[in-house]
C-alpha cells in the first residue's frame, strides 16, 4: 500500500525546499510538500504564528484514505509532532513520524528568543538561515516576515504532556548542528510509546539537504 509522506520545511522556507527530494523515495512512498500560509505562492496570506493554528489549518487539507507519515525539519519538526498528536487524538494516527534539526519539544530552549528583535539584530541572529542581509530589498522584506512568524511559532510554543505518540518515531541529527545537541535530539524517545530510532550525519543545522538521499532511503525502508 502506498504511504503519503507529508513534508514540512524549516522556518522561513517553503515547499520548494523539498523540490530535490521528490524522486528519492521508493515506489511505495509518495512525498507531499506542505506549503504554509505566507510562504512562496501563498505569500499574500498572513503567516501563522502558533503551532495550534498551523495544525488547525492543515487538518482539513490532509489527504483522505490510506496511511500517512510525517516528516519535518527544525520548525517543521515541531509542526509534524503536534499534527501527529492531533491525528492520534482523532483516532487516525500517522504510521510514522520523522523529525530532524530540532530539540525534543518538551525540553527548554537554550537560547533567548529572536523573533521580536529589530530588523538588523534579527538578520544577524538568523544569518545562518540563508544570508538574508545580502538579498534584494523585496526578498529581504518577504524573508523577514515569514521567518519572524515561523520563529515566533517555535519560540512561544509550550509543550503539554498529553496526548503521547503511539507510532514509531525516527530522529535525524547533524553532528555539527549548533542549535541541537545529540542529547536534545535523543530526548525525542521520551515522547512515543512505540519504537524509536536516531540516525546521525555529519553536517550543520541544514545537514538534511546534504544527506537527503540517505534520509529518504531510511524513511522508505521504515515505511516499507
Amino acid at each position: 500500500m502506498t504511504t503519503r509522506l507529508l513534508c514540512v520545511p524549516h522556518a522561513g522556507a517553503g515547499a520548494s525546499s523539498f523540490a530535490r527530494w521528490l524522486e528519492l523515495f521508493g515506489e511505495s512512498v509518495v512525498p507531499l510538500r506542505i506549503q504554509l500560509p505566507g510562504h512562496e505562492n501563498l505569500a499574500k496570506r498572513e503567516p501563522l504564528r502558533r503551532v495550534g493554528d498551523v495544525v488547525g489549518w492543515l487538518l482539513p487539507r490532509l489527504p483522505a484514505g490510506g496511511p500517512v507519515a510525517l516528516y519535518g525539519h527544525s520548525m517543521g519538526a515541531l509542526v509534524v509532532y503536534e499534527l501527529a498528536r492531533a491525528l492520534t487524538a482523532a483516532g487516525t494516527p500517522p504510521v510514522h513520524v520523522f523529525v530532524s534539526g530540532r530539540r525534543a519539544p518538551h525540553l527548554p530552549a537554550r537560547r533567548a528568543p529572536v523573533h521580536d528583535l529589530p530588523d538588523d539584530e534579527f538578520l544577524a541572529a538568523v544569518e545562518g538561515m540563508g544570508r538574508l542581509a545580502e538579498a534584494s530589498p523585496a526578498l529581504r522584506t518577504y524573508a523577514i516576515r515569514v521567518t519572524r512568524a515561523d520563529l515566533e511559532l517555535s519560540e512561544v510554543y509550550e509543550h503539554l504532556p498529553v496526548p503521547r505518540l503511539h507510532c514509531p518515531l525516527t530522529v535525524f541529527h547533524g553532528t555539527a548542528d549548533r542549535y541541537v545537541t545529540l542529547d536534545e535530539a535523543t530526548a525525542w524517545k521520551e515522547l512515543t510509546d512505540n519504537d524509536f530510532a536516531i540516525h546521525t550525519f555529519p553536517g550543520d543545522h541544514f545537514f538534511h539537504q546534504r544527506h537527503r538521499a540517505a534520509l529518504a532511503a531510511t524513511m522508505t525502508e521504515a515505511l516499507e
